[in-house]
């Protein structure tokens, strides 16, 4: 019953005038925000790393080649087979360093992710939205404990588990 008697006021019609252009001016500021948010959520790659990009991308489509730590990386990039490119031998975007190159004629762009399956998805996502990668290889010791594997040797497990999950994963491959 007061309440809507103070809403008939003059002071009442008053108050709720300017609330309601209130509530608008604070509506407008979360929309401003929200834009500015969105616009820096795209803006972390600047203009000239996206000509970079679309420069290095002219080469593909690549062989995206992911590995977790230098362990894995130097005997590629020391390689003969490895030729490093001319135009854009490599690439740092958000603390990931991209390599350019061919094996024997085949373009490929390699990346170091990191340890943890969280480093190589986040790395792995990157490097397939950023560039024209055609096939992914991953390859990395795997924390390997059986002394009748060397390095080199190729092994494609029977069984897996995701440690982050415990899932074991049973492969079937037919010949």
């Amino acid at each position: 019953h007061t309440v809507s008697w103070y809403r008939e006021t003059e002071l009442g019609k008053l108050a709720s005038s300017t609330m309601g252009g209130v509530r608008q001016q604070l509506m407008a500021a979360v929309l401003v925000a929200v834009a500015l948010m969105a616009t820096a959520a795209e803006g972390y790659i600047t203009q000239k790393t996206w000509g970079a990009i679309r420069r290095a991308n002219r080469a593909g489509p690549f062989v995206g080649l992911v590995v977790p730590n230098t362990y894995e990386m130097v005997p590629v990039l020391e390689s003969p087979s490895f030729v490093a490119s001319k135009s854009v031998p490599n690439m740092d975007i958000q603390g990931r360093r991209f390599r350019f190159g061919t094996i024997e004629g085949q373009s490929v762009v390699m990346v170091m992710t990191g340890l943890s399956m969280l480093n190589a998805g986040l790395t792995t996502q990157m490097l397939l939205s950023l560039f024209r990668v055609k096939g992914i290889v991953h390859w990395g010791i795997a924390g390997n404990a059986n002394e009748d594997l060397q390095i080199g040797d190729v092994t494609i497990p029977e069984y897996w588990a995701h440690v982050s999950l415990w899932n074991w994963q049973v492969v079937h491959i037919w010949y």
